[in-house]
């Protein structure tokens, strides 16, 4: 099973410096795909990397019982703001602060590439209920289309750059290696990908680029002058203002399975 790299606990940990930001900013997937990753029915469900919230509380709109288990203290204050009555927990996918068999899912939202899932894998199996089903889900910016991809290319080399096209295929393989082994607690994956806009600003549009990592983690001037240089070159691609309404296109890349 594929295991975190050595960057990966300050990569992961890099989210609580701008977890309003995150919480503002990073859209949830849209109501096709989370319809699509719950099982029919479900009476609890677990939010794991819950980060800010944002997926908690569409899924407490779906789910009677909805825990949120959030590793990062700033995140976690942040989505206890948001949601006040939500139940939220410190914990890691690699120690899951539930009792057996608790959950009739486990959604996981842009996060299954932080775990450790030689550890991760049992762990959530641990809690799902029999038939219970995993369902992960990576949301960003689609550079399927054409002008997303000249504004990303424009970018290139700076960190900054939304995922490339092959990121559905890198996705895939990372979840048939932690998930489809002779071992697995799981069956067969299922794959769908949702597609959708979200309106808002070129502005906001860049700014939601300084919620990832790999800019996060830029020096200061490097992540100013990126964040400047989107904001620049998606006026002059759309051909309006900083504050100017346009509708930006996400992609939904969704993958469900079962537990046996």
């Amino acid at each position: 099973m594929a295991t975190p790299s050595p960057s990966t606990p300050d990569r992961a940990a890099s989210f609580g410096l701008v977890a309003e930001g995150y919480g503002r900013l990073r859209p949830a997937p849209q109501d096709e795909a989370i319809d699509w990753l719950l099982p029919r029915d479900a009476s609890a469900v677990l939010d794991l990397a819950a980060g800010a919230g944002t997926l908690t509380a569409l899924l407490a709109l779906r789910v009677p019982e909805v825990h949120a288990v959030e590793p990062d203290d700033r995140m976690r204050a942040v989505l206890r703001e948001r949601l006040p009555d939500a139940d939220v927990h410190p914990g890691t996918a690699e120690a899951i602060p539930l009792p057996d068999a608790a959950v009739d899912a486990v959604i996981v939202s842009s996060a299954w590439h932080w775990f450790d899932t030689d550890r991760a894998v049992p762990e959530i199996a641990r809690v799902l209920r029999p038939r219970g089903r995993l369902g992960i889900v990576w949301n960003g910016i689609d550079r399927d289309v054409d002008w997303v991809d000249r504004w990303s290319n424009g970018l290139s080399g700076t960190g900054g750059q939304p995922a490339p096209r092959s990121q559905s295929t890198r996705r895939g393989e990372l979840l048939r290696t932690a998930l489809e082994t002779p071992d697995s607690p799981f069956g067969a994956l299922e794959h769908a990908v949702f597609t959708t806009t979200r309106r808002t600003t070129p502005a906001e549009a860049a700014a939601l680029l300084g919620t990832y990592s790999r800019v996060i983690l830029l020096p200061e001037h490097e992540r100013r002058d990126l964040l400047a240089r989107a904001l620049d070159t998606l006026c002059a691609e759309l051909g309006i203002g900083p504050d100017d309404a346009f509708d930006l296109p996400f992609r939904a890349l969704t993958w469900r399975t079962a537990r046996r």
